[in-house]
């Protein structure tokens, strides 16, 4: 099996968003998936992550992720950022951190934090 990117990771949440296809997202998440906002203290499980993504676009039809950038990936854990550009909206930069399973096949944790460009 190859290795997990950040890189890969992040284009399957876009590919959600974007073109509302949740294959690559689905098959990537465990089961006892969470995803944290860290700013926020939020938390949601994989069956809300995939809704959100789902249908961000819908409540937000501006909503889109890009300029991807992978900071560091080890064997359990990814670290990238990625742009959100939204409706009315500075650009925002987002840091993300992605925890792996043992057996490397699946994020089981992703924390994200949000924030404007320095100027």
């Amino acid at each position: 099996m190859e290795k997990l990117s950040f890189i890969d990771a992040i284009s399957a949440w876009e590919n959600v968003i974007k073109n509302k296809d949740k294959s690559k997202l689905e098959e990537l998440l465990s089961d006892d998936f969470v995803w944290k906002n860290i700013a926020m203290e939020g938390e949601g499980s994989k069956a809300e992550t995939m809704e959100w993504a789902m249908n961000v676009t819908e409540e937000v039809p501006g909503f889109k992720i890009g300029d991807y950038k992978a900071l560091h990936e080890g064997n359990d854990i990814l670290v990238g950022t990625h742009s959100v550009n939204q409706d009315e909206r500075d650009e925002t930069i987002v840091l993300c951190i992605a925890n792996i399973s043992k057996d490397g096949r699946h994020i089981t944790m992703w924390r994200h934090l949000r924030a404007k460009y320095p100027e």
